[in-house]
C-alpha cells in the first residue's frame, strides 16, 4: 500500500502543478502540435498478488499485456480507454478446464507536462475482471484503478517508445483458484512494460 500511495501521489502531484509548468515551459505552443488520435500497445512483466478475506497471497511474476487508445485534445493531455491483463495460467484449446487471468478495463488520463521532456503520468479507473476456467473456479469482477508513468523516446514521426512502471489494484468479487469458495477476492500488481505509442489523424 505504501508503493500505491507513492505512485498515486506522484500522479496527483503532476495533475495539480501541470497547468503552471505548461505555461512556463510551452508559452508558444497555443495550438496542439500532435495528431488528435492516439493508440498504444504495451508488453512486459508484472508482480501480481491475489488475496481474499480467507488467505493472504504471495506475489508471482507474470506476463503483462495492454492496449490503449483515445483522443489527445492538447499536447499535454491524453484521454482514452485502457485494457490491461495478466495471465495467471495459460489456457489449453484441448482442455477447457485450464486458464486463469486478471484484466482491467477502464478510462485513463495521461499528463505530459512538456513536449521537450516527454515524461508522462497516468491515472485510471475502471472494471477489474477475474476469469477462472477451473472446474470449481468462479468468474468475478469489481472496481479497479491504476497509476503510473513513463518516458517517451521519439522513434520516427508520430511514433514513440516508452518504458513504463505502473501499479494497479482492484476487487474481483467472490471466486478462487482453490475450493472452497473464498470471498473478497482482490489483486494488486506492480508492472514494468515497454509501450509503443503513435498519434494519427488530422486536426481541423
Amino acid at each position: 500500500m505504501k508503493f500505491a500511495a507513492v505512485v498515486f501521489g506522484f500522479v496527483l502531484g503532476l495533475c495539480i502543478v501541470h497547468p503552471a509548468i505548461a505555461q512556463q515551459l510551452e508559452p508558444s505552443h497555443a495550438q496542439p502540435q500532435s495528431s488528435p488520435w492516439w493508440a498504444s500497445f504495451e508488453a512486459g512483466v508484472g508482480s501480481i498478488t491475489i488475496t481474499s478475506d480467507q488467505q493472504k497471497g504471495s506475489a508471482h511474476s507474470r506476463g503483462a499485456l495492454g492496449f490503449a487508445g483515445g483522443y489527445q485534445p492538447f499536447d499535454w493531455l491524453r484521454v482514452g480507454v485502457h485494457l490491461n491483463g495478466w495471465l495467471l495460467e495459460a489456457g489449453d484449446r484441448y482442455d477447457p478446464t485450464k486458464g486463469m487471468g486478471v484484466s482491467n478495463l477502464g478510462g485513463v488520463i495521461d499528463f505530459i507536462p512538456s513536449r521537450k521532456n516527454r515524461l508522462f503520468a497516468r491515472g485510471g479507473f475502471g472494471l477489474s475482471m477475474y476469469d477462472n476456467s477451473h472446474p470449481n473456479g468462479f468468474n468475478g469482477n469489481g472496481p479497479g484503478w491504476e497509476a503510473g508513468g513513463g518516458y517517451e523516446f521519439p522513434v520516427r514521426g508520430q511514433l514513440s517508445l516508452a518504458p513504463m512502471v505502473g501499479y494497479a489494484s482492484g476487487q474481483l468479487g467472490n471466486g478462487s483458484p482453490t475450493y472452497p469458495l473464498q470471498t473478497g477476492l482482490r489483486y494488486s500488481v506492480v508492472e514494468f512494460k515497454l509501450e509503443v505509442v503513435g498519434n494519427f489523424g488530422h486536426r481541423r
